[in-house]
C-alpha cells in the first residue's frame, strides 16, 4: 500500500505541474500574438489576454505545490522511520494542495480533470492528517475513499456512454477524429501531423472501415470503463485492473495529447490507490 500512496502522489504532482507548464505555454502563445492574442483550448474556447493574470498566478500556484508535494514525498519513502515531524510536513503539503486546485477552479478547463485531482489529493491529505494524528504511518486511510470515488466516476463514466447512441455508434469519436485532424492540417503542434491534406480527411470519414472500427472503438470503451469501475471496488484484481486502465488511457491521451495527461495522472492515481486497499475484497484476501 505504500508504494501505492507513492505512485498515487507523485502522479498527483505531475498532473499539478503538467497542467502549469501547459497554461504557462498557452501564456505565450497568446503573448507572441499581441494585444489581441488568444488561445484555443478545448472544452474552454476561445481564451482571451484579459485572463492572463489569474491563471498565471494559478499556474505559479500549482507548479509550487507541485514541486513541494514532489519533494516531501520522496523524503518521507527515502527516510526508513520517519517522524511526527515529516507527518506534520506532509499534512501541510497535502492541504495546500488541495487548496491551491479548490481556489483555481475558476480557470480551469476540463471538469472531470479537477475532479479527478481535487479527489486524488483529498483522499491523500486524509492519509496524511491519519498519519500526524496517530502518530503511525496509515497509508490504507487512502484506498476506501480512493476505491469509491474511482468506481463511481468510472461506473458513471461508462453507463453514461451505453446510453448515449451517438457515443455508442461511433459518431463521438468520428467528431473527435474530424477535429483533431482539422486542428492538425491547420498547423496546431497540439495534435499529431496528418498525412496528405484535406482530401484525403475527407475520404477517411466517409469510409465505412473507419465508422466500424470507431462503432468497435466506442464499444470497447464503455465496458472498458465499466470493468475499471467493477476493478476499483475490489471485483477484478488488482494487476489485470491497472494492465487495463494503462491502455485505455493511453488511448485517451490520443484526443488531446497535451491537454489530457493532468486528467490520466489523477485518474491512475486514485485507481492505484482503490486496487491496494479497495472496498471490497474477494481478490484481497478479505
Amino acid at each position: 500500500m505504500r508504494t501505492a500512496v507513492l505512485a498515487a502522489t507523485l502522479l498527483l504532482a505531475l498532473g499539478l505541474a503538467w497542467q502549469a507548464l501547459r497554461v504557462q505555454a498557452d501564456l505565450r502563445t497568446m503573448a507572441r500574438s499581441g494585444p489581441g492574442g488568444r488561445v484555443y483550448r478545448p472544452g474552454r474556447g476561445w481564451t482571451p489576454q484579459a485572463a492572463l493574470p489569474g491563471r498565471r498566478r494559478t499556474a505559479r500556484a500549482r507548479l509550487a505545490a507541485a514541486a513541494a508535494l514532489a519533494g516531501v514525498t520522496l523524503w518521507v519513502h527515502a527516510v526508513p522511520d520517519p517522524g511526527p515531524s515529516v507527518a506534520v510536513a506532509l499534512t501541510l503539503v497535502s492541504a495546500a494542495v488541495l487548496v491551491v486546485l479548490i481556489a483555481g477552479r475558476r480557470h480551469e478547463g476540463g471538469r472531470y480533470t479537477w475532479v479527478c485531482l481535487v479527489l486524488l489529493a483529498g483522499v491523500l491529505t486524509v492519509s496524511a492528517v491519519a498519519w500526524a494524528v496517530t502518530g503511525r504511518m496509515r497509508p490504507a486511510a487512502a484506498g476506501p475513499p480512493a476505491s469509491f470515488f474511482a468506481a463511481h466516476l468510472y461506473l458513471v463514466a461508462g453507463i453514461r456512454k451505453l446510453r448515449s447512441p451517438h457515443f455508442m455508434n461511433g459518431g463521438v469519436l468520428m467528431d473527435n477524429l474530424a477535429y483533431n485532424a482539422s486542428q492538425a492540417l491547420a498547423g496546431n503542434r497540439e495534435f499529431p501531423r496528418w498525412p496528405g491534406g484535406p482530401a484525403s480527411l475527407a475520404g477517411l470519414l466517409t469510409s465505412p472501415a473507419v465508422r466500424r472500427g470507431c462503432r468497435a472503438a466506442a464499444v470497447a470503451t464503455a465496458a472498458g470503463e465499466l470493468l475499471l469501475g467493477l476493478g476499483a471496488l475490489g471485483l477484478l484484481p488488482a494487476p489485470l485492473t491497472l494492465a487495463l486502465a494503462v491502455p485505455l488511457h493511453t488511448a485517451f491521451l490520443l484526443v488531446s495529447p497535451l491537454r489530457i495527461l493532468p486528467f490520466t495522472a489523477g485518474a491512475l492515481g486514485l485507481l492505484c490507490l482503490a486496487t491496494a486497499q479497495p472496498l471490497l475484497t474477494p481478490f484481497h484476501g478479505g
